[in-house]
This record gives C-alpha cells, sequence and structure tokens, in this order.
C-alpha cells in the first residue's frame, strides 16, 4: 500500500513538473515571438484604481504614438488579456489596451456589491480618460467583445466625444429576446433531426426566462449539439492552451480567471444582462460604428441573429457596418484572427487617427 502510494505521489510530482516546464517553453515562445523591440514602442503591465478598486491593463504598442485602442473583454469575467498574444499584429498599427474589469483575471476578486452596470461602465469612462490624457490622444478607437460590447455601447452612448469610432464583437443587445430565438431554433433543428431526447428536454423547460441556472444551461447545450451539423465551436482545451501560453498570466492568475468568471457570471447574469436592452439603452452611437459578427454564433444570451436585428435599429448618423465572418462563432478575433487585423485595420485606422 505504501509503495503504491509513494509510486502514484513520484507520478504525479512528475507529471506536474512537466506540464510546469512545457509551459514554461510555450511562454517563453511566444514571449519571443511577440516582443516588442522599438525604442518608441511600450510593453506595460500596470495596477491602476478605477472606481476606488484595484484593477489591471496591459498596454502594448510598436510605436506609442499610433491609436489607442481600448479593449473590453467578454463574460462577465473573462478576461481578453491571457489570449493577447493571439491578436498581437494589432500592435503595429495601434497602442493596444487591455484591461482585466473588476472582478474577472487579475483584478479578481472584487466587492460583490461594486458589481453592477453603472460601475463597469463608470470604470470605463475613467479608464478612457486617463489613456487619453497619459497618451495625449483626443479620442481612442472602442472595441467590446461579447459582455464587453454591453459596456462598450452604453459607453459610448454616455460619453461619445472621447470616442473615435467603436466595435462590437458579437454585439450585446437583448439577452431575454437573444434567448427565446435560441430556443426556437432548437426546438426547430430537434423537430427536423427527430431528436426525441432534446425535443422533450427543451418541451419540459419551456421558453426562458427561466427561474433556475440549471435550465437556462440545459437550453444552451441543446443550441450548442444542435448547431455542431455545421460548425463546431472552440473548445475548452482550445482556450486553455492559449491562455497557459500568455507570458503576462501567472499560475495564480489563471485561477482567478476560472474563480472570476464563475462568480461574475452568478452575479451578474440575472441583475445585468435581463435588465439592459440596448434598443432602448443606446438606441443612438454618435460615432463611427461596426459590427464584427461570427456566422455561427449562437451562445444564446448573445447571438449574431440579435446583434443584426439591433444593428439594423440603430442610429448611427456617422456611419455603421456589418461585417460576417463566416467561419467564426462568438469568438472571431481568436476563430479567424488574421481576417480580424485585416478588416478592424481596413475599416478602423483612419477613424483613429
Amino acid at each position: 500500500m505504501k509503495t503504491a502510494f509513494i509510486t502514484a505521489a513520484a507520478l504525479f510530482v512528475t507529471l506536474a513538473l512537466a506540464i510546469i516546464l512545457a509551459r514554461t517553453a510555450l511562454q517563453r515562445s511566444v514571449a519571443r515571438k511577440i516582443a516588442i523591440t522599438s525604442l518608441n514602442g511600450i510593453d506595460s503591465l500596470e495596477k491602476i484604481r478605477l472606481g476606488g478598486a484595484e484593477q489591471w491593463i496591459l498596454i502594448r504598442g510598436w510605436d506609442r504614438t499610433k491609436p489607442l485602442l481600448l479593449f473590453l473583454h467578454g463574460g462577465p469575467g473573462f478576461p481578453e488579456m491571457p489570449f493577447a498574444h493571439v491578436n498581437a499584429k494589432l500592435e503595429k498599427d495601434f497602442v493596444v489596451v487591455h484591461w482585466d474589469q473588476r472582478g474577472a483575471g487579475k483584478s479578481y476578486p472584487a466587492p460583490h456589491e461594486s458589481l453592477d452596470m453603472e460601475q463597469f461602465v463608470s470604470d470605463a469612462c475613467e479608464l478612457s480618460g486617463l489613456l487619453l490624457a497619459r497618451f495625449n490622444e483626443p479620442k481612442l478607437l472602442l472595441v467590446g467583445h461579447s459582455w464587453g460590447s454591453m459596456i462598450g455601447a452604453l459607453t459610448v452612448a454616455r460619453d461619445p466625444q472621447k470616442f473615435s469610432a467603436y466595435v462590437g464583437i458579437s454585439q450585446f443587445a437583448d439577452a431575454p429576446e437573444s434567448e427565446r430565438m435560441m430556443y426556437r431554433f432548437a426546438v426547430q433543428e430537434a423537430e427536423k433531426t427527430a431528436d426525441a431526447k432534446a425535443t422533450g428536454e427543451l418541451t419540459r423547460i419551456g421558453e426562458p426566462p427561466y427561474k433556475s441556472m440549471r435550465d437556462f444551461r440545459i437550453m444552451k447545450s441543446w443550441v450548442a449539439k444542435l448547431s455542431e451539423r455545421d460548425y463546431r465551436p472552440m473548445s475548452r482545451w482550445q482556450f486553455a492552451r492559449l491562455a497557459l501560453a500568455s507570458p503576462v498570466y501567472s499560475w495564480r492568475d489563471l485561477l482567478n480567471l476560472a474563480s472570476g468568471a464563475r462568480t461574475s457570471f452568478e452575479e451578474l447574469w440575472r441583475e445585468v444582462f435581463y435588465k439592459v436592452n440596448l434598443f432602448r439603452d443606446a438606441p443612438r452611437l454618435d460615432v463611427p460604428v461596426c459590427f464584427f459578427e461570427g456566422r455561427h454564433d449562437r451562445l444564446v444570451t448573445v447571438s449574431s441573429a440579435m446583434a443584426e436585428r439591433y444593428f439594423n435599429s440603430l442610429d448611427a448618423p456617422r456611419g455603421k457596418k456589418l461585417i460576417w465572418f463566416d467561419d467564426s462563432g462568438h469568438w472571431p478575433h481568436l476563430e479567424e484572427p488574421e481576417k480580424f487585423h485585416q478588416v478592424l485595420v481596413e475599416e478602423m485606422l483612419n477613424h483613429a487617427r
């Protein structure tokens, strides 16, 4: 018994060391590949204070005089910083700022009472002002993904003079209606494929909104399964591998990423997602607007069908454009990074100058 225990412990230690060494090698490889060697460049990981809470930002660019780009991550609580290396080419054209919002990643934990939409929008406005003052720029390009696109649209609607343009990736619009649309999609697909199990479970839980997280997850699971005939979304392993390669994320940060994502979603799912409606709360954006949508985005709370409906209704007097990513779901910037870089530069760089 004792010998077996020692053997198992030795195997565990060996495996752990192998993983640590493999990750270190991967991080160093990525760090070399994206290293900024320009004398006028910037590569800075910083802790700042927004709304009374300590939060982290990553600032990278080959030329600190290039236009500013602030990226608002999704989730809630799912930071973009550990995936920033995927889109490092943008740092040739912009000074790119990734921000781990309160309660997310490096900025975890945060007081539960501060996790509300008003605070997130206030933090985004404050951070934008700090960046503009620091780099002596009149405006910056705001990019928001999913949950971040909710914050982004509300921030631009509140304080448009700070922003040269706005890009919404997998744009949020109206969570309850998006969930109903995706529920109907799942029911139709289940009937079309004669999937009795799917039909039975979807009929039992009924149409959203749901009072229990369990029913929500059942519906979300069936939407994903019934969508896989024409598209396979990014797996957890793919996300994990990208995050493990991040030169700026420690093991502790990775654990905080998981904890922050879980805590933030539990805190904000019903209290925020179901209360914000951009058709009502941000019907007009007084900056150039561009939506980047994955053709296969059916994340339920956010979907490309709902984003397109919001785009069509949006009053954008300075122009708007909807661009489709045909080989993407909810993560166009990670699933098609080359196209993402090309389109963002082509469509937004002139606005950002």
